[in-house]
């Protein structure tokens, strides 16, 4: 159930269709332009402000929000008061803002869309079962890898990962899974136009050899993680690919080196057939994987 949301208020008493000045934005006097088309400048501020929130900020104040996109702190609570009215926030103790389940609702349109998160999570639970560990499904989305699905694996010490988690693309067998899915030139100038950051001390962060990592994946068709985003993990992941072959998405699985290193060969195999039989059940649906995310 939503959150009760005090800013209606704001509306009793209207009359001959004049709202109250509070919380109202104006869209007639906020037409931009990006790219040739014409845009409403205070729905692209309210967006923003909603892509504030987080797994790591999930509540965040009118003066934290302001300073993080530098919009004027007036303009801020009008757009938190509105979104607030609209029900996509709700306030909590000390004033300070969170997402409500208005966005879950919305979300859950994506999931339901012709049964392919069902087939999705299908996927992961039998790659669970076959190999106990924890696994995960992600897409390319901002230059990040975006998780999107996880099934717990049945062991006691599990991976700290979550739905919504952002990690980079250069230190994880997802990311790199997915960065050999681009076209060559376009995965090319993904890795040379950023510095890469260290993790732990095998991270690669230089081009050359990440490039040539990639380019091994592409040959292989799967990609490993050994103990780059954390010291001690170790991961393998396979892409997802539509009917016409085009990487949409990718499974992996992680666990502790320790634990999968002895049958490193077999899980790799129990993934790389995941990843094929997910890719063969999704087929062309999987382009909405990849048709939802963004490169840079």
């Amino acid at each position: 159930m939503k959150r009760p949301i005090a800013a209606a208020k704001s509306l009793e008493g209207c009359r001959d269709g004049i709202l109250p000045s509070i919380g109202v934005v104006k869209l007639s006097t906020d037409i931009g332009n990006i790219d040739g088309v014409a845009t409403v400048a205070s729905v692209s501020r309210a967006l923003q402000i909603l892509k504030c929130f987080s797994l790591e900020t999930p509540e965040l104040g009118v003066t934290e929000i302001s300073r993080r996109l530098n919009f004027n702190k007036s303009t801020t609570y009008r757009l938190l008061t509105t979104l607030e009215r609209e029900e996509f926030l709700y306030q909590v103790e000390g004033g300070r803002y969170a997402l409500s389940f208005t966005v879950l609702e919305i979300a859950a349109g994506i999931e339901a869309a012709d049964g392919v998160r069902e087939v999705i999570l299908e996927s992961l639970r039998r790659l669970v079962d076959r190999t106990g560990e924890t696994a995960h499904l992600a897409v390319l989305d901002a230059g990040e890898v975006l998780y999107v699905e996880k099934v717990e694996g049945t062991w006691s010490l599990r991976m700290p990962s979550a739905v919504g988690r952002r990690v980079p693309l250069n230190c994880t067998g997802l990311g790199k899974v997915l960065l050999a899915g681009l076209p060559p030139e376009e995965a090319e100038r993904v890795v040379r136009s950023r510095i890469w950051e260290s993790r732990t001390r095998f991270t690669i962060t230089d081009s050359d050899q990440l490039m040539s990592e990639i380019n091994l994946v592409r040959d292989q068709g799967f990609a490993l993680d050994r103990e780059e985003i954390e010291e001690g993990l170790l991961c393998i992941a396979t892409p997802i690919r539509d009917d016409h072959g085009v990487t949409c998405a990718g499974i992996s699985i992680a666990a502790p080196a320790s634990r999968i290193a002895p049958k490193l060969e077999e899980e790799i195999q129990a993934v790389v057939e995941s990843g094929a039989w997910l890719s063969q059940r999704l087929g062309p649906l999987a382009r909405r994987l990849r048709e939802a995310a963004r490169v840079s």
